[in-house]
């Protein structure tokens, strides 16, 4: 009896509608009707229009011609989107609406679309990542597909509770060279970076693929990885990457050398190889000045140390052109001086 009330009472209320309507089948099946009655509504499939003048902005699309397979900055319907997009960078119903015209036939709406999309901030674009991720994998025009992962760069996979997904996006995107700069944008947003304290946790394996992407020379992944170093928990292993990295045919040696500064003293056992390898490019006139001011301002360099620094400056200033000569007497002061103190 206790078990036939129960279903009755769920049964009244799901309300006069479900009255209404055909019980669904429970053939094969040990659910109660009840239960099958109240099940939950699945979410939308597609974006849905929600803010007019959105719609109005991209409906009309542009007459500008395409440049390397995307839009110029000048073109007036592109300004005007992301103008729009940055006053309401927090309204989901406007980025949604972008989200909406990613599977537009017109490949310029689509790019209007990904331009949009880029100008909200991570509350009004995380929601619209798994729409994103729909447009990446049935896009066919390989820019357009790099503008939409650009576009959606920013948001937070693990917020969005899709993780995974983006890890596998990801990892197909990569393989092929003609996308991998879109994959480095996607796998941005498993490190969401914040001016202050810290976000959601990276998940285990996409903290393994940055380190491992950290040398791949010259890809759109290593990009993104060196900007995630102070998100992964295995330091050793972050520092050894970079440290592989200290190579004059390295595409992105400065990269690399900027990351280890920001892992301060967490890599600070590679310090002095690092330092010494900038100076050997800085002498081969390959200068990154602004390195050189980096170790300054975060470490406690000492004096034979500084001094080291301020005469390969001066020694690599005579083949510096005139306009840098400026800046390189400017850093070699700097050396000269007692470090500034500590904060």
């Amino acid at each position: 009896m206790s078990q036939r009330l129960s279903a009755l009472l769920l049964l009244a209320a799901c309300g006069r509608a479900a009255d209404k309507a055909p019980p669904p089948s429970t053939a094969g099946s040990d659910q109660p009707l009840a239960v099958a009655a109240v099940a939950a509504q699945p979410a939308p499939t597609k974006p849905q229009i929600k803010d007019p003048a959105v719609k109005d902005l991209l409906a009309k699309g542009t007459s500008c011609e395409l440049q390397q397979g995307g839009l110029p900055l000048a073109c007036p319907e592109l300004k005007a989107i992301g103008d729009y997009a940055f006053q309401h960078q927090g309204s989901t119903e406007a980025a949604e609406t972008c989200a909406a015209f990613l599977g537009d036939p017109d490949n310029k709406k689509r790019l209007l679309a990904a331009e949009c999309l880029f100008h909200f901030n991570a509350v009004g674009k995380t929601p619209e990542l798994g729409f994103a991720l729909d447009a990446i994998e049935t896009e066919k025009q390989s820019k357009t597909l790099e503008e939409i992962a650009w576009g959606i760069s920013g948001a937070e996979a693990v917020t969005a509770k899709l993780a995974d997904r983006v890890l596998a996006v990801t990892q197909k995107l990569m393989a092929d060279p003609k996308t991998d700069t879109a994959a480095g944008y996607l796998f941005g947003t498993l490190f969401p970076q914040y001016m202050m304290g810290s976000g959601p946790k990276p998940p285990r394996q996409a903290q393994a693929l940055a380190i491992a992407s950290l040398t791949r020379d010259g890809t759109g992944m290593q990009r993104e990885a060196f900007n995630a170093v102070k998100l992964l928990d295995d330091k050793a292993a972050v520092c050894a990457a970079l440290d592989s990295d200290l190579r004059a045919d390295a595409k992105r040696w400065a990269d690399a050398v900027e990351a280890i500064v920001s892992m301060k003293d967490a890599c600070v056992a590679n310090l002095a190889k690092t330092i010494d390898f900038t100076l050997a490019r800085l002498a081969a006139g390959d200068a990154h000045l602004e390195l050189l001011r980096r170790f300054d301002d975060v470490f406690d360099l000492d004096a034979p140390t500084r001094t080291k620094i301020g005469k390969a400056i001066h020694a690599a200033r005579g083949k510096a052109a005139d306009w840098q000569r400026k800046d390189f007497d400017a850093t070699a002061d700097q050396f000269s001086k007692p470090p500034k103190p500590r904060k």
